[in-house]
């Protein structure tokens, strides 16, 4: 049995439901993931129970796993001759490069990465991707296999401000006083400043979490493990 990914689509659900977060890939950049797809496209050799041989490919394997991620049976993408007419059901190439869903796209890239079982190759993959996105000037980076945002006005609304606010409500005052610092640092350009601040707000948390008040940081986090 599969065990289901928490893919880009599903951990983003609600931002791009609201329209905080948006996904938009230029055709340019869509040529080059289709073609590092191609790039680490291999073939396997499998048997069913009774002995019949067969041959699936890794982007045959990618496309129908990604289906089952969705939960969808087929996935849509707009006809070669442009995006004024309406989506139609697709095959792998077609979605990769005119899909109608571009979140959709990095879930398959995301898919890509855990069925490639090579460490050397997730790596080389990872690797082409990130080039991709920094060349193209996109927002999105990968790490670990998980596309992330880094879009500075996201991050901002969605994890900076989720902080701090979780702080406030937790009245880890310390902690919080720190952590704008280190905002208020990282916005001046400090980063030695913002990376000290950060790292003050962090040890005033476990403080806090733990109800400790004096503790060198070593014995703090020895503490924290024993607490679970």
């Amino acid at each position: 049995m599969t065990i289901m990914a928490w893919t880009f689509s599903k951990r983003c659900r609600t931002a791009l439901k609201q329209g905080k977060l948006k996904v938009s890939l230029p055709s340019s950049s869509r040529i080059r993931i289709w073609k590092t797809f191609e790039a680490f496209d291999e073939v396997f050799y499998e048997a069913t129970e009774t002995g019949f041989n067969y041959n699936v490919t890794l982007l045959e394997r990618v496309f129908e796993r990604l289906k089952e991620e969705l939960g969808v049976e087929i996935l849509l993408a707009f006809p070669e001759s442009g995006e004024g007419q309406k989506p139609a059901p697709s095959g792998f190439q077609g979605f990769a490069l005119r899909g109608n869903y571009p979140p959709y796209l990095l879930d398959a890239l995301e898919v890509c990465y855990i069925v490639i079982f090579d460490e050397g190759r997730r790596s080389a993959y990872q690797t082409k991707l990130n080039e991709i996105f920094e060349e193209g000037d996109l927002p999105w980076r990968m790490a670990e296999g998980k596309i992330f945002p880094i879009d500075s006005a996201y991050i901002q609304e969605e994890i900076t401000g989720r902080a701090h606010e979780l702080l406030r409500e937790v009245g880890f005052t310390g902690a919080l006083t720190e952590f704008e610092k280190a905002r208020v640092a990282l916005i001046d350009g400090d980063g030695q400043a913002a990376i000290q601040n950060a790292n003050l707000a962090i040890e005033s948390t476990v403080k806090g979490i733990l109800r400790i008040e004096r503790a060198k940081l070593g014995s703090l986090y020895r503490h924290l493990v024993i607490a679970g």
